[in-house]
């Protein structure tokens, strides 16, 4: 909050602009401010006004400039620039009018050294000037100041100054415009009690001070202006984005628009109304209600108005107070009225209508009016469409959710990606398992996945809104994990100072993985199983029996039938936990996902690394398929990871992009599948010249064949992996055919 100076009085225009001099309460207290002009003042010689300090004077267009960047409280930094006015140069009083909208009416804005009852009349007289015959009404109208040196001889002195002035017979006056440019926006008036004499100096600094509230004013003026067009854009952008959103046909966007018309124009009332053409049937909204009925009974309404030129004309028609009329009025005492077109195609045909008490439409709200109102349309438009198209969507609805469901299991199932058959078998068990809170056991190879499927069925069960709580079994010691698991009392063992809750307490109401589960001891083993038959545990040192209500998972890489063949795991624990077995296939034995995962992760990584690899190549992509992929998903994920660090974005991955040890397996293992027919030792002799060529000749077949097999039939891809020219390829393939016939 913005405090004038002591003695400086400010009040805003008020609602009622008072043509003759009444009285009127002013909206803050005045405490009068006594002169500054003392007996010990220096003056000039033969003036009234002290003589000017330099000192003093640079300090006070100082203060005055630093007022001249603020754009907040017009009112009250005018207040602390007119107290610099007159005490800088020494005047009793002083005052600063503005201004109205219309440039028709001067209101005092705020006042210096003014009485009370002074104060209220100076704020209830708005000076017009075509009614008022005075000084202030002279200078604005000229643009040139006023400077009275004898009150009580100057003819330009009326009985109206002599009134807001309360100068009687003595006294001067100095009267200067407020600029904007050429265009006068007020006036500064300042005045002595005493006749005094102007220097140069004390005008050119009284216009100096004149200039700089010019410059305040119009600065002001401007962030005022722009804050409205910024209020006004902000309102048409939300009322946009509301209208966008909406997709039901009913008075939302109605409402929207209403709203938002009021707002931007600044008016009092609002109207839209709509025909449908079709039905040959008309609508009215006037912001609250709507009012439908046949078209003769409410285009009687708008007959002889502007809604109908509006329509007629297919754009904006604006009427005033003082300007062209169409007819009658909607609302007779709302003389400013504006009615913008609403056309949806073929189908709707209509206009918004609104007036206001006072004031004009001007073309910048037009503006902003026409583009809220080719927005409603086509928002209006869209909802229609959507209505229409409702039925279908809701027939379609039950459809699309079960071609989701069918993709989900086929593709991308909560965070577990697989098209084989194995996977959409796992998908499927996992949907019917879920449901209940038997025991599950999941067994795969390391990196296959494990933990995914126990996440899976976790977020598919009614337990999903409680946590999943996982607990590696290796790698917790086995005196530790009974008390992670079961937990402990105070003074149970030497270091447990307090009680403890356990994962199986903790996890209740939720589901519990134990992965790892065939690491467990046997010792906690026969323990844990007297927990799965009798539903309560018992913490360590306790007495108290406490219940549980867990969902088990149970993960493991180990063969647990085997273990169980072994006495190293109970048996009647195996078949507590083994209620619905899931065995992960390694990715090997699932071909068809390999480049499935890998593209997913190249463009997961993509999104990590901010890179845009495009993909693999053909050779690369061979190199991945027949890879055995021993670390199966877990190594997949490592390796593209690798790649991609190293990957510039915009390229292909290759073969030769992908790790060493990859290429030389598939080739070693290549070379362990060549298999040669060896001759019958049983016989008495064995022609070793004969079989050996003939076991060559085996060889460089089946190495020809798997070279081809690898690039897909291409001559010259294979030759290049054999070392060999593309013509010996071809002379090699030649001669095993004949050879074979």
């Amino acid at each position: 909050m913005h405090t004038p100076p002591d003695g400086v009085t400010t009040r805003s225009r008020p609602n009622r602009i008072f043509l003759e001099f009444t009285p009127a309460t002013p909206s803050k207290r005045i405490v009068p401010m006594p002169s500054r002009m003392t007996k010990t003042t220096k003056t000039a010689p033969g003036s009234g006004l002290p003589m000017l300090d330099k000192d003093k004077l640079l300090e006070s267009i100082f203060r005055i400039g630093s007022c001249v960047n603020d754009q907040h409280g017009l009112d009250a930094i005018l207040g602390k620039i007119l107290d610099e006015v007159v005490d800088t140069i020494g005047f009793d009083r002083g005052i600063i009018r503005l201004f109205d909208d219309e440039k028709r009416l001067l209101i005092a804005k705020v006042v210096k050294n003014y009485s009370p009852e002074e104060a209220e009349r100076a704020f209830a007289v708005a000076l017009d000037l075509n009614g008022h015959d005075c000084l202030a009404v002279k200078v604005a109208k000229s643009g040139q100041y006023l400077a009275i040196e004898d009150a009580s001889s100057d003819p330009r002195i009326t009985e109206t100054d002599r009134m807001l002035t309360k100068l009687s017979y003595q006294g001067s006056i100095f009267c200067a415009p407020l600029k904007a440019g050429e265009e006068v926006v007020g006036t500064l008036a300042a005045w002595c009690e005493a006749e005094s004499r102007f220097f140069p100096e004390q005008i050119n600094l009284f216009q100096t001070f004149a200039s700089q509230i010019s410059i305040l004013i119009h600065n002001a003026r401007l962030f005022e202006a722009n804050s409205e067009k910024i209020r006004q854009m902000t309102v048409l952008q939300e009322a946009v984005s509301e209208m966008n959103s909406s997709y039901v046909l009913d008075n939302r966007i109605l409402d929207i628009i209403s709203q938002a018309a009021l707002k931007i124009a600044g008016a009092d009332r609002v109207l839209v109304y709509f025909l449908d053409m079709q039905k040959n049937q008309c609508f009215i909204y006037d912001g609250k209600e709507i009012f439908i009925g046949d078209r003769e009974t409410l285009d009687n309404r708008i007959e002889r108005s502007i809604i109908k030129k509006a329509m007629e004309q297919n754009a904006h028609v604006v009427q005033g107070a003082s300007g062209e009329r169409y007819g009658r009025e909607l609302f007779d005492d709302y003389p400013s009225e504006i009615a913008l077109p609403l056309r949806i195609k073929e189908k709707f045909q209509g206009a918004m209508y609104l007036s206001k008490k006072s004031g004009i439409f001007t073309m910048e709200r037009i503006h902003i009016l026409d583009i809220l109102c080719r927005n409603a349309v086509t928002a209006y438009d869209n909802a229609i469409m959507h209505s229409m198209l409702s039925m279908e969507a809701r027939a379609l609805k039950t459809e699309v959710e079960k071609l989701k469901k069918r993709e989900d299991m086929i593709l991308g199932f909560h965070d577990i990606l697989g098209r084989s058959e194995k996977m959409k078998d796992i998908f499927r068990l996992i949907e019917n398992v879920a449901g209940h809170n038997t025991n599950v056991l999941v067994q795969g190879e390391s990196g296959t996945g494990k933990e995914l499927i126990a996440r899976a069925i976790h977020r598919q069960s009614s337990r999903h809104a409680r946590s999943l709580v996982d607990v590696n079994c290796a790698a917790i010691p086995g005196t530790l994990l009974e008390s992670e698991l079961f937990g402990y009392e105070a003074g149970a063992f030497t270091d447990a100072r307090k009680r403890k809750i356990g994962l199986l307490e903790f996890a209740s109401g939720g589901t519990l993985l134990l992965d790892e589960i065939g690491d467990m001891s046997t010792q906690l083993q026969a323990k844990f199983l007297r927990m799965l038959e009798d539903g309560h545990i018992r913490r360590l040192g306790g007495t108290e029996n406490v219940p549980i209500d867990v969902r088990f998972i149970f993960a493991t890489n180990k063969d647990i039938s085997r273990m169980v063949a072994e006495g190293s795991f109970r048996e009647d624990l195996f078949y507590r936990i083994s209620v619905v077995p899931i065995l992960i296939p390694p990715l090997r034995e699932r071909p068809e996902d390999i480049m499935l995962l890998a593209q997913h992760y190249v463009e997961e990584f993509n999104k990590k690394l901010m890179k845009q690899v495009r993909g693999f190549s053909e050779d690369a992509e061979q190199v991945l398929k027949h890879y055995p992929w021993p670390g199966n998903v877990r190594e997949l994920k490592n390796i593209i990871e690798r790649v991609m660090i190293l990957k510039r974005t915009g390229t292909t991955i290759r073969a030769e992009n992908l790790p060493a040890e990859m290429k030389s397996m598939i080739h070693s293992e290549s070379a362990t599948r060549l298999s040669v027919a060896f001759p019958d030792f049983s016989s008495d002799s064995v022609n070793y010249d004969r079989v050996t060529i003939k076991m060559t000749h085996q060889i460089k077949r089946q190495m020809l064949a798997h070279a081809l097999e690898v690039h897909r039939g291409n001559k010259t891809k294979a030759a290049r992996m054999l070392n060999i020219s593309r013509y010996k390829l071809i002379r090699e393939l030649s001669k095993t055919v004949e050879e074979g016939q």
